[in-house]
């Protein structure tokens, strides 16, 4: 009875083991560098993807400060995409009635 009891002992420490050990690699995996590494993986592994991927990576070493900037105009174009204010709207749409509107609204902080 007592080498049953040791031998399951055993088991339910080597089970612990290998469940500690999945965890770990999970846990790895499920960061933003696994994420965007296993992603990288996937198309580097397909003939199209290689070749857009090596053809990108060729182009950022050449040029990292233009890369860089066109980065940086995308992300601004695409922060400013947001919902317009509804006066916006108005303004755009008649912009004879609403001039009045927004001369008048202006703060003179330059007298």
């Amino acid at each position: 009875m007592t080498s049953d009891a040791d031998g399951l002992e055993r088991e339910i420490e080597a089970s612990r083991g290998r469940l500690d050990r999945t965890l770990g690699r999970l846990t790895q995996l499920l960061t933003p560098t696994g994420i965007v590494e296993d992603v990288l993986g996937t198309v580097r592994r397909d003939a199209t993807g290689a070749g857009l991927y090596d053809g990108a990576l060729e182009a950022v070493r050449r040029n990292p400060v233009p890369v860089l900037l066109m980065c940086l105009g995308a992300v601004m174009l695409l922060k400013g995409m947001g919902p317009r204010a509804s006066t916006t709207y108005r303004a755009v749409r008649d912009p004879d009635r609403y001039a009045a509107a927004a001369v008048t609204s202006t703060p003179m902080d330059s007298r």
